[in-house]
């Protein structure tokens, strides 16, 4: 289907991703995590849970959902005895008002003692509408707009509420030589992360996906634009990071294939649930505006960041020859 850029492939989790591992912690930070409530969003609510985050905000569209996992993931912490908070919100991410609504309620309680100094760290851009089954004409035109309206507009919504505090500052001269204007960011000793859990399905030609695959593939393309106006600030380190889960059973993949079916290669949760605590990880930062997938070796990535950092096109989206 396509080459691998590691020899080593992975189908679970492994040592080197472990939430356990110190190099891997997320002590003391804040993670929000849409569609949070199921599969491989829950799946990184457990993952970040496990490396020591003190707040997990899991986003669900479904209130019974929404309270049975942080009920589950709550206890589940209790019995680990550990010290993460565990904080559901409902929400469709498709309303940009009810999104900053949100934000805000999150970032008030992160700064109930006054000090304003608080925000979030990382966000998990998760939910998707997988939408599968019909040729690319076949699909009504109201099937690409669904796909769109929450793989992009609503994914955006997420990312421009998490930024807001820095949306002001990013610089951009476009083709006409007119400049935004902009104000300067004090400086803050925070990392903020943006996880976007992306999709291979845009790289292969299979069929009865065209909605799902131009729509992941769009926001991750707004992502990489995103990337490159960030890189022109010095004041606050802003690092993005899109991945390919691997291919997990979930209800949303039932629409593709019956679970224990041979067609595939079959992923445990447990993959990309740590490979995005891996990712939002110092050691990771080398892929900060790239394209990976949970099933690379993270040892052998590393092994080749020098082509990270000194190829732009490396792992990214574009066309080369």
């Amino acid at each position: 289907m396509f080459r691998h850029l590691t020899n080593a492939l992975h189908h679970t989790t492994y040592s080197a991703i472990s939430p356990a591992d110190p190099k891997n912690s997320a002590a003391g930070k804040t993670v929000v995590i849409s569609g949070g409530a199921g599969g491989i969003g829950y799946g990184i609510a457990q993952g970040f849970s496990a490396a020591g985050a003190a707040n997990v905000v899991i986003l669900a569209r479904r209130q019974d959902a929404l309270d049975e996992a942080a009920k589950r993931l709550t206890d589940e912490n209790t019995e680990a005895h550990r010290e993460t908070k565990v904080w559901p919100y409902l929400l469709d991410i498709k309303d940009s008002e009810a999104t900053n609504g949100i934000f805000s309620a999150v970032r008030q309680r992160l700064n109930d003692d006054g000090s304003g100094e608080n925000d979030i760290d990382i966000l998990v851009a998760n939910a998707a509408v997988l939408t599968v089954g019909k040729t690319a004409l076949d699909f009504e035109i109201e099937a690409y707009r669904d796909a769109f309206d929450t793989n992009v507009i609503g994914n955006l919504n997420l990312v421009r509420a998490f930024l807001a505090p820095e949306a002001d500052a990013i610089p951009l001269t476009n083709l006409k030589g007119e400049t935004k204007i902009t104000r300067r960011l004090s400086q803050i000793n925070r990392t903020k992360i943006v996880l976007d859990v992306s999709t291979s399905a845009w790289l292969a030609d299979i069929s009865g996906q065209a909605p799902y695959a131009a729509s992941k593939l769009a926001f991750t393309r707004a992502l990489r634009a995103l990337h490159s106006e960030l890189s022109q600030l010095d004041t606050t380190p802003i690092r993005i990071h899109s991945f390919h889960p691997g291919v997990v059973w979930t209800p949303g993949t039932s629409k593709l294939v019956d679970e224990g079916s041979d067609l595939v290669p079959w992923d445990d949760v447990s993959l990309p649930s740590h490979f995005a605590v891996w990712l939002a990880s110092s050691a990771a930062a080398f892929t900060n505006g790239r394209f990976v997938m949970s099933n690379w070796d993270v040892e052998e990535l590393t092994a080749k960041q020098a082509d990270f950092e000194n190829d732009p096109a490396f792992c990214s989206i574009t066309l080369k020859f």
